[in-house]
């Protein structure tokens, strides 16, 4: 039955935007100067660069050319996030790559950031008031949590699953109405809110109530590992519900490939890609259901490095340094290792040498 052609339009459209995240549209970076500001543009995603007060809070070097269309794709969903006004909450495997793509994201936007590691020991004073002793007085000194809400920084919280459940519930009233009430007597108010009483009864009365305005640029990213698949403290639904959830996958195989080749050329192909290809034999799905431990694979730089250093070395030993399995896994399992690192050694020379054949029938071409 034909579609109405009314309605062909905005079906076309739904699907476009459906098929969007799955498509090959190559992304890419650009910042332009304009009347307002510098503007940062990823796709069709377009961001106004404001200067920093504080520029010795914008993290550097994160940014290295060339970067994947994968991180280019996490970066402009944060940017998305940025515009309009969410908290986001990045979760993945363990590893730096969820915080490298947050500091990409800080350094691109030159947004402020507070930085807070979460563990057990962390306590409520930590992430809002401390009391020190200055000058013989007992003051309180504002953390990170209330820095970043009243400066406008980005609160970046790494490591949410080691919190205990009684720390984390101190911030929902920051994340959903952006309010708190200190322990030194001060409110943080929102800035809708605060505008509006501020019209209603003047400065020097919102000082007497010691009400302190929360920066409309304050946002604040979490990052977690997905629990019971690893160790830790699940979010409450509440606080939960407060975040956009992101998933970050490891990276195509393709783009650590490309990677290893670029860090190490003078290290054999074939030693590359049989290490790349058991590291994602190991965390593939067929790897999880066997509780094998996570392969390191941020780890892999390092090795592809040692080998072009020392051409002779054997790639079995290195991999025995990255992923010691016969000191943390039962016999049995050892055995299942040992199969994997010979079979991945064979398929890393075959996907080799289908890739040299058909570079070889595109130069011929």
């Amino acid at each position: 039955m034909p579609v109405p052609l009314g309605r062909a339009f905005p079906v076309a459209r739904r699907l476009r935007l459906l098929l969007l995240p799955f498509g090959s549209r190559a992304r890419t970076v650009v910042v332009r100067a304009s009347p307002h500001g510098e503007t940062l543009t990823i796709g069709d995603v377009s961001y106004t660069i404001r200067a920093p007060q504080n520029p010795e809070y914008v993290p550097i070097g994160y940014w290295q050319e060339p970067v994947s269309q994968t991180a280019l794709a996490h970066v402009r969903w944060l940017l998305q996030k940025e515009l309009l006004g969410q908290d986001a909450f990045l979760i993945g495997q363990p590893g730096p790559l969820r915080r490298t793509i947050v500091m990409q994201f800080l350094e691109l936007t030159r947004r402020e950031v507070e930085f807070v590691t979460l563990s057990r020991d962390t306590t409520e004073t930590e992430l809002k008031q401390r009391r020190e002793i200055c000058a013989g007085t007992a003051t309180y000194v504002d953390q990170c949590a209330v820095r970043a809400a009243v400066h406008g920084r980005v609160l970046l919280l790494d490591g949410v699953e080691r919190a205990e459940r009684n720390v984390l519930p101190v911030l929902n009233n920051l994340l959903e109405n952006r309010e708190a009430t200190l322990d030194d007597g001060r409110h943080l108010i929102a800035p809708h809110r605060y505008d509006h009483l501020l019209n209603e009864h003047g400065q020097a009365e919102l000082n007497a109530w010691k009400a302190v305005r929360v920066s409309e640029n304050f946002r604040v990213i979490a990052l977690g590992l997905p629990v019971p698949r690893y160790h830790g403290n699940p979010l409450d639904p509440p606080l939960r519900s407060r975040f956009l959830a992101r998933h970050v996958p490891p990276p195509p195989f393709k783009d650590q490939l490309e990677r290893l080749y670029a860090t190490a050329p003078n290290v054999p192909a074939e030693s590359l890609s049989q290490l790349l290809a058991f590291a994602t034999a190991i965390n593939s799905k067929e790897g999880k259901s066997l509780n094998l431990p996570d392969f390191p694979t941020d780890s892999m730089t390092a090795a592809s490095l040692l080998l072009a250093q020392q051409p002779g070395q054997p790639l079995r030993p290195i991999i025995e340094r990255l992923y010691p399995y016969k000191a943390m896994l039962p016999l049995q399992d050892c055995g299942t290792v040992e199969h994997l690192l010979e079979s991945k050694a064979r398929h890393g020379r075959a996907r080799l040498n289908r890739q040299w054949s058909n570079k070889a029938t595109i130069g011929h071409n």
